[in-house]
């Protein structure tokens, strides 16, 4: 790997350009962003135009719509998404030159000269990541920062901060990228069973987080609320957050944490225990790092939190449109009971499943999580790459509480007989699921 440390030495000091396949996913738009404010000319190529592509186009990134377009440049550096298949483009015989990297190959050599406070879990990663940045920016702490997420504070998750020397990283888990990163500080919501396509086994996924854990310079805070993180066996010392007493910062009833016998309360546009759990985790990191606890419980006042974290799409009717990019179980409960627990009338829930494996993985834990919910719709599968699996199908969800509608075109006209005034309708999932809020938000206008 020293050829690669030597290649991006090069490309942040001598080559200009850039180039992202698939940089319409949020990990790639992230690193495309932080790249052009470094001061490299970005370009990129998706199949698709999308939400973050066209802002990326409005931060002046120019994106490739068609494969052909993408040709080999000695003087440029490729980074590929680890699910794009660079053998189907111009750049498939050139794939083992030096300037052409996988995301998680970037990310390793990226993080070994920089001060890396890394954030990794199952659940709630990307959001504790956006809101530690938000933590250090609020406190005029401009620091860099890479999370597939986008707020409204700043736009897609990428940064190139005034001290680069310190990163904020989402620290992945798909496909063992977070493995290789070199982190001096680390925070973990959750373990939870996931990307089994990949580990193949829980206890492979439960390892790698082990570890990640015990390869971490410095400091490392832990989720004890996690019963997989609570009985952990580790070498070295933690600090951790959690309802339980003996834990650094305490979660007590309603929106209050405790430090050292000390109480705050913590005010917070966000829904939900999971989010407020995630915020004393950002807290204690944030604390470590010398940021005090009152200053951080005012960034978060003021933290609007990520797109696609149960964020309020509109209101049309009397009916409140809310979207979630939850895909796993675990996630589509917690934001199904958060929301429940927010609003007065009937919840309504349209979820799109991603990917075959995942789908095939969790069938009755997705039928259990949907049917909290006063009526859940489910759609065919995203399949984000992956090929079908003879008999798995979102068929397979359709029950007690649950319908099958195969095109989500046919569901704004399917909801509007059954929702009223005062009722909420949740579309949740990772797939373009997304693209329907506004869809029913504009049929609930011109038909009530």
């Amino acid at each position: 790997m020293i050829y690669l440390k030597l290649l991006l030495q090069e490309v942040m000091n001598k080559y200009k350009k850039a180039y992202i396949l698939g940089i319409g996913g949020t990990g790639m738009s992230s690193i495309a962003k932080y790249l052009s404010q470094s001061g490299l000319s970005v370009r990129g190529y998706d199949q698709r135009r999308s939400y973050i592509t066209n802002t990326l186009e409005q931060d002046e990134i120019s994106i490739d719509f068609q494969v052909e377009n993408i040709v080999y440049k000695k003087d440029t550096l490729y980074i590929f998404s680890t699910a794009f298949d660079i053998s189907k483009t111009n750049l498939g015989i050139h794939s083992k030159k030096s300037n052409i990297l996988s995301r998680p190959d970037f990310l390793e050599e990226l993080t070994k000269d920089k001060y890396v406070i890394g954030v990794t879990g199952t659940h709630g990663k990307t959001s504790t990541t956006a809101l530690i940045a938000h933590i250090f920016h609020y406190n005029n702490e401009n620091v860099s920062y890479i999370y597939g997420g986008v707020t409204s504070f700043s736009g897609i998750g990428g940064h190139y901060g005034i001290n680069n020397k310190i990163l904020v990283l989402e620290a992945d888990e798909a496909f063992g990228t977070f493995k290789s990163l070199h982190i001096d500080d680390l925070l973990v919501t959750n373990i939870d069973e996931d990307h089994l396509d990949y580990y193949k086994t829980y206890e492979k996924l439960f390892h790698a987080f082990q570890a990640v854990i015990e390869n971490t310079k410095n400091n490392v805070v832990l989720n004890l609320d996690n019963s997989e993180l609570e009985q952990m066996q580790l070498s070295k010392k933690a600090f951790h957050y959690s309802s339980s007493e003996k834990s650094d910062i305490t979660l007590r009833e309603g929106a209050v944490i405790s430090h050292k016998g000390v109480e705050f309360l913590v005010e917070t546009s966000m829904i939900g225990k999971h989010f407020k759990s995630n915020i004393a985790g950002a807290i204690l990191i944030a604390y470590l790092n010398g940021i005090s606890i009152q200053d951080s419980l005012l960034a978060i006042k003021h933290f609007p939190g990520v797109r696609r974290r149960s964020e309020f799409i509109g209101i049309a009717a009397g009916v409140n449109v809310y979207d979630d990019y939850a895909h796993h179980p675990t996630e589509i409960e917690a934001t199904i009971t958060s929301l429940k627990n927010h609003i007065t009338g009937k919840l309504f829930v349209v979820f799109q499943p991603h990917r075959y494996t995942r789908t095939l993985q969790h069938i009755d834990r997705f039928k259990s999580s949907l049917q909290k919910a006063d009526e859940s719709i489910v759609v065919d599968i995203y399949p984000s790459g992956e090929a079908p699996i003879p008999g798995v199908s979102s068929k397979n969800l359709d029950g007690e509480n649950i319908k099958y509608i195969k095109s989500m075109r046919a569901v704004p006209s399917y909801l509007i007989n059954r929702v009223s005034s005062g009722d909420t309708i949740l579309t949740i999932g990772a797939g373009d699921i997304t693209l329907l809020g506004p869809q029913v938000l504009k049929y609930l206008d011109e038909k009530k």
